[in-house]
């Protein structure tokens, strides 16, 4: 009878127990548990997400900005874990030349894993393009339009998913600066102020953002780096017909970070 040597069987007992760990994890990933809504009905929840914005200046004109993010509930139902990134242009006005403002277009791509602790795990892969126009009302004060398009593919295991979804977005935001006041210039607080809203065209069966409400304050310690916090409203509809609605208070901390 041929004997293994034991260098043999433990090769083949690492290699099986990486196989099994292997699966586990695969099926982790999308894993299945039994349907059940994330909230009751009219819901409020409180959320805590925290974004490290790092922006690469390509050229005068061209950026490259990430996102990378993470957010939890304080139900411990879910973890969602970020990524993003968009490439920014900034163009000049065709129209109204003598109006002052700033006009870029903007496209990328985001991931969004979506760890779900009471049913199904799912990854969304999300593509967008947009456009944005700022002016200057003051020195100190500036409103910004950002219009956006976004087509969000689903992958999960959930059987009455709509696994593609197709929506705009725009958001109007005013942003009161203060830095160079009582600090030395470029470096102070400023306090953003902004509302969002949600149209659907194709509706996805998760996440179904409504309307977002976003008053903030920030700390500009020069014009690389600023840390931003956020107490939010956002109104959202958690599946298809929004049967599931939810009134979320958010907590978000953001890093902002130029090379």
């Amino acid at each position: 009878m041929r004997c293994f040597s034991p260098v043999h069987k433990n090769t083949t007992r690492s290699i099986f127990i990486c196989c099994l760990y292997s699966l586990i994890f695969c099926w982790n990933f999308m894993g299945y548990t039994q349907d059940k809504p994330l909230e009751d009905d009219n819901a409020f929840t409180q959320q805590l997400w925290f974004t490290l914005n790092p922006n690469w200046k390509l050229k005068d004109s061209v950026s490259l900005k990430a996102d990378i993010g993470y957010r939890t509930i304080n139900s411990n139902t879910w973890d969602r874990y970020i990524a993003r990134a968009g490439y920014e242009k900034q163009i000049s006005p065709f129209v109204f030349k003598n109006l002052k403002r700033t006009e870029a277009y903007i496209g990328g791509l985001g991931l969004f894993y979506f760890n779900n602790k009471t049913g199904n795990n799912s990854l969304e892969i999300r593509p967008f393009q947009g456009y944005r126009v700022a002016f200057p009302l003051t020195k100190r004060i500036h409103l910004t339009n950002y219009f956006r398009l976004e087509e969000r593919f689903l992958i999960t295991k959930q059987d009455r998913s709509n696994h593609f979804g197709l929506r705009f977005r725009y958001q109007i935001m005013t942003n009161i600066g203060l830095q160079g006041f009582l600090f030395q210039e470029e470096r102070g607080f400023y306090f953003p102020v902004g509302i969002e809203f949600f149209f659907n065209v194709v509706e996805l069966s998760q996440f179904s953002d409504v309307i977002r409400i976003t008053p903030g304050a920030g700390y500009q310690f020069d014009k690389t780096f600023k840390i931003q916090g956020m107490l939010a409203y956002h109104y959202t509809e958690q599946n298809i017909g929004g049967l599931y609605r939810t009134n979320d208070i958010i907590f978000r901390i953001k890093v902002v970070k130029t090379f």
